[in-house]
């Protein structure tokens, strides 16, 4: 008698603005499932073995409404054994009221919103840092470079809680640190040029910039700056470490620092699971050859899935995300350990990298770095 698989849905963006990301997500999610079954599926444990896994998935086209309609159909007419989230903040933010509604618990591998946490969601697990702690180590790594850095300005996009969450991490290591942010500017999603207020800059630019828009944002955001006359010693955008970026900039991206969820590069402790190698060897077979970190961080939170699975011995959601509260480990992706009370991790903190000669290389923090940052940034080669 053939054995049932053991179903994973997920909410993807196959068009829409987000559709680069939600490919990746799905190819990673895709990559752990056949990883999986290559060793006979997930074990529950004596008397039931192990269960294959098989992944469904629709379109949510980058839109709320639709990642609305897809999520109930994934839990309601699929009824998936795993539910993981969509990329992005927004998107996942619906997810989660789907799935709290219909009590499904929802990996979250793609949102890193900390309003996510806040809401008194119970069945959440989240796998990625959160956005408060994106540009954490920025300010301490130009003070390092430059102990006169004083002053900060931010750009942000004017919708969504990720902007807020991010740019507002800057702003209390800024307090901590003394440095003075001069200027916090919102600007609408569909902004088309952002000279007027590069220019409002010019006559008393900042020490450090920041930008945290939506990926198209961050690249005409970076594009111009790079291409202006505006003095500013560092900048940093949260789109620098996707490869859409060096794909668009080219030379451009030099001396840009962004944050990372996980580099190729990186150092992480792993106790669980493949390693990084044997990771992008999977998605490499896949014909995969960028590994941008919305590709692994899908794959990690399938790991994440399996080792609760394991350690529970059954699917249920409540019993699931009880054993994942509890649970303290580390696979390829770093460690995972979650805040019990609102699922939303705290084990593990993002990498900043900077573009130098063409190479995207970890500056921060001290102990994985590759180089040290360059600075003042247009020095970034």
């Amino acid at each position: 008698m053939a054995v049932r698989s053991l179903t994973a849905g997920i909410p993807v963006s196959l068009s829409g603005q987000f559709r680069v990301q939600g490919e990746q997500a799905l190819a990673g999610l895709e990559a752990w499932a056949e990883d999986v079954n290559q060793i006979g599926g997930i074990n529950l444990g004596p008397g039931t073995g192990r269960r294959p896994v098989s992944v469904v998935f629709y379109d949510d086209e980058s839109r709320a409404d639709c990642v609305r309609r897809v999520t109930r159909r994934l839990i309601t007419e699929d009824r998936v054994d795993l539910l993981f989230g969509p990329y992005s903040a927004g998107l996942t933010s619906t997810a989660v009221e789907v799935s709290e509604e219909n009590q499904r618990l929802l990996w979250n591998q793609g949102g890193a919103s900390d309003a996510v946490y806040r809401q008194g969601f119970r069945l959440v697990v989240g796998i990625l840092t959160p956005a408060t702690e994106y540009m954490a180590g920025l300010l301490p790594l130009v003070r390092r470079s430059d102990p006169e850095a004083k002053s900060v300005a931010i750009l942000r996009v004017s919708t969504g809680a990720f902007p807020r969450a991010a740019s507002a991490g800057v702003e209390d290591c800024a307090a901590a640190l003394g440095f003075r942010v001069g200027m916090v500017r919102e600007f609408d999603a569909s902004i088309a040029d952002f000279t007027p207020m590069i220019q409002d800059m010019e006559s008393c630019p900042p020490d450090v910039l920041v930008g945290v828009g939506r990926i198209r944002n961050d690249l005409l955001l970076a594009r111009q700056l790079a291409r202006s006359n505006l003095e500013v010693k560092a900048v940093a955008v949260v789109a620098t470490p996707i490869g859409q970026f060096i794909d668009e900039m080219g030379e451009l991206a030099n001396g840009f620092v962004g944050p990372s969820q996980w580099e190729v590069s990186g150092s992480y402790p792993n106790s669980y699971g493949p390693t990084a190698h044997e990771v992008l060897e999977s998605l490499a077979r896949r014909g995969h050859c960028v590994f941008d970190y919305p590709m692994v961080q899908s794959y990690a939170a399938g790991l994440v899935a399996q080792k609760c699975i394991e350690h529970a011995r059954v699917l249920d959601d409540q019993a699931l995300r009880e054993v994942a509260g509890n649970l303290e480990f580390s696979t390829f992706y770093g460690r995972f350990k979650i805040d019990p009370e609102t699922g939303r991790q705290i084990g593990r903190s993002v990498v900043l990298v900077q573009w130098q000669q063409g190479s995207k290389v970890i500056v921060w923090p001290p102990e994985q770095a590759e180089r040290p940052l360059a600075y003042p940034w247009r020095t970034g080669g």
